[in-house]
Order: structure tokens, then C-alpha cells, then sequence
């Protein structure tokens, strides 16, 4: 009886690292998100946010897909093509809609956060930067894992 199949087959297995390492990813991603706010507007924030996170993402999503060949110049030109469209374009977008367009989303969880006694010292524009990093990274990660799955990493 088989209780945990690790194979490369195992999407279950590559899900559960691919969350590994975009907690990781995500964690250094924000961090330098909200040191760069604190000088830089939201968007150029994201850029240089997202361009520093990729390079740890490539590197560590080679242990999660196992490609069965490595050629580095292509699979490093796809990952750049497909994480660049989730970094520059859905990521933007994301932050542009829910900062601008559908702000719900930020209103909803600085009410919910200003509940608590211990966030309530958290500001509206932190809780509202981190709502829309959030939304968007959530985007780009299921764009991710589907173009790394099938074809950044075949």
C-alpha cells in the first residue's frame, strides 16, 4: 500500500512543493515589496519586487518539476516568457484593478483585520498594498504552475 506517491507523476507531490517554494518565493517577493513602498509607488515596487523573487523561483522550481532533459537556454527563455507574463502583466493588472477598479477586496480586509486588538495598528495603506499583492500573486501562481507543469519544465 502505496500512502504517498513522490514520483514525478504525482501532481499531488509537485503541488505540495510547488507551495514549498512559492511560500518561500512569496515571503521574499513581499518582503522587498514593502521595503521598496516605503520609497517607490506600488507598480515599480512590484517590478523590482517580482524580478528579484524570479530568479530564486527558476532556480528552485528545477527540484519540483524534475525535467527529464535539462537545457537550460530554453527552459530558462520559456520560464522568463511565461513568469514575465505573470509577474509584469497579471500581477499589474491585478494590483491596478483591485487599487483602483474594485477596491472591495482592501475595505473588506482592513475591516476584518482592524477586529483583532494586535492588527489594529496596521494602517489601511499597509493592509491595502498587501490585499492587492496578495490578489495578484494568487494569480500569478496558478498561471504558474499550470505553464511550468506543462510547459517550462516538460
Amino acid at each position: 500500500m502505496i500512502l504517498l506517491d513522490i514520483t514525478y507523476q504525482s501532481i499531488t507531490w509537485q503541488v505540495t512543493l510547488f507551495s514549498l517554494v512559492g511560500m518561500i518565493n512569496t515571503a521574499l517577493d513581499f518582503f522587498i515589496y514593502n521595503l521598496l513602498t516605503k520609497k517607490f509607488s506600488r507598480i515599480p515596487a512590484n517590478i523590482c519586487s517580482t524580478s528579484i523573487a524570479m530568479i530564486f523561483s527558476f532556480t528552485a522550481n528545477f527540484f519540483v518539476f524534475e525535467p527529464t532533459a535539462i537545457n537550460a537556454t530554453e527552459q530558462a527563455t520559456k520560464f522568463i516568457i511565461v513568469t514575465a507574463t505573470s509577474l509584469y502583466v497579471i500581477q499589474n493588472i491585478a494590483i491596478y484593478v483591485t487599487t483602483n477598479i474594485w477596491t472591495r477586496p482592501s475595505k473588506a480586509a482592513y475591516a476584518l483585520i482592524n477586529k483583532f486588538e494586535f492588527t489594529k495598528k496596521f494602517s489601511e495603506s499597509f493592509i491595502s498594498k498587501n490585499t492587492v499583492k496578495l490578489i495578484a500573486t494568487v494569480c500569478s501562481l496558478i498561471w504558474n504552475f499550470i505553464w511550468y507543469r506543462f510547459y517550462v519544465y516538460q
